[in-house]
């Protein structure tokens, strides 16, 4: 005869796959493809006039993406960039550790600068959730024309 199942059982195991699921490790952000359910216009932050920055005379932009869920980590910055010998701009999602959002992405804080070795320099302030708060932090975002290349760092 089977043993029965405590009721408090399946809500201690909800509440342990929560905080396994909104843990975020201490290491850098994830750089990925746009080739994701985050990447998409229903997910653009509000303001639209806010959340889209432009730079190099239109070539990069930096968007602010609002998946809503999970409520822990729900913000992404996607950037589109030029690539050498590429017709078309490619497209980089930068996320928290492993995928994760961000806990808050603050476009309105959005600073930049030019370094001749770097390229484009952009640093906006960008949530972590600690387990009961958002913790804000600046990400600096580096694109450099000549090579496509992206990076994020904290």
């Amino acid at each position: 005869m089977p043993r029965p199942v405590s009721p408090a059982l399946p809500r201690a195991f909800a509440a342990l796959s929560v905080a396994l699921c909104c843990a975020v490790p201490a290491a850098g952000q994830t750089l990925r493809s746009c080739d994701t359910f985050e990447a998409n216009a229903r997910n653009l932050m509000s303001p639209p006039e806010v959340a889209v920055q432009s730079f190099a005379e239109g070539e990069v932009r930096i968007i602010g993406l609002d998946t809503i869920e999970p409520a822990c980590c729900y913000a992404h910055l996607l950037v589109t960039h030029p690539v050498p010998d590429e017709p078309y701009p490619a497209c980089t999602l930068i996320s928290d550790t492993g995928g994760v959002g961000f806990a808050g992405v603050d476009m309105g804080a959005l600073t930049s600068s030019y370094d001749p070795v770097d390229g484009l320099v952009v640093t906006v302030p960008v949530g972590k959730y600690d387990g009961q708060a958002s913790i804000m932090s600046p990400l600096t975002v580096t694109v450099d024309g000549p090579t496509g290349q992206v990076t994020a760092s904290r």
